[in-house]
């Protein structure tokens, strides 16, 4: 398998595409408000990271992907918490995850923690989503942190308003959840390029009956990476 740092535009845009279809086909999606750009920040100044199956049929089909960043290239999406306790540049913050392939998004957190090893992290941030759909029993080596959110960035498709839950993995539990992850997976890194073994018993393929087009996304142009509008 192969955790790949985009860097040109066009591979954002797809990685861009890709997100908002898996978020709209996820039972009841969801999609960022027409005002906000939180989105956009996040995918033209992060780290865009996504999983490919190089020894697939398809070796250049994005499987699955997040973007991170660390506080010293800039905050975090909300105040809370506080983590100034430790080196800016030693904390990041992951978000936009997102799978197209069952198994996939299991397989590019595990490849997440291999890259955090690289990347010398001490902690690593996240913001869950609660309501209208709870996806915190996917971080359950994370530690909540503080009281829900209410997001202000995102919305359900029907118009729900969006809770989300920040979590922090830090000290010997990051450090031993980095460890393992290396120990049983990795391969090389080049700076763009993760190589690592596939340790779960996945075989990653495309949910082809997630739409290639969502209705109400905007034709993603210029140096815009996202846009979805309602």
């Amino acid at each position: 398998m192969q955790l790949r740092i985009l860097t040109t535009q066009a591979a954002r845009r797809e990685f861009a595409d890709r997100m908002v279809r898996a978020r709209a086909g996820k039972g009841l999606g969801f999609s960022e408000t027409p005002q906000s750009v939180l989105g956009d920040i996040h995918l033209n100044y992060g780290e865009v990271c996504a999983l490919y199956n190089e020894e697939g049929p398809d070796p250049d089909e994005m499987l699955a992907g997040f973007v991170i960043h660390n506080l010293a290239m800039f905050p975090q999406s909300y105040p809370r918490p506080d983590l100034t306790h430790l080196p800016p540049e030693n904390v990041y913050e992951c978000g936009e995850l997102w799978a197209l392939a069952p198994g996939a998004a299991r397989l590019v957190r595990h490849a997440g923690y291999i890259l955090a090893g690289i990347r010398g992290a001490q902690a690593i941030l996240v913001y869950v989503m609660l309501k209208p759909r709870d996806t915190s029993s996917l971080y359950k080596t994370f530690t909540r942190v503080g009281a829900p959110i209410q997001w202000h960035y995102v919305r359900a498709l029907d118009g729900t308003p969006a809770w989300g839950q920040a979590m922090v993995l830090e000290g010997l539990s990051l450090e031993m959840t980095m460890s393992v992850a290396s120990a049983v997976s990795f391969q090389s890194f080049d700076s763009q390029t993760l190589q690592f073994r596939n340790p779960f018993p996945i075989v990653p393929k495309i949910n082809r009956r997630i739409p290639l087009r969502v209705p109400g996304m905007q034709e993603i142009r210029g140096n815009r990476v996202l846009r979805h509008r309602r």
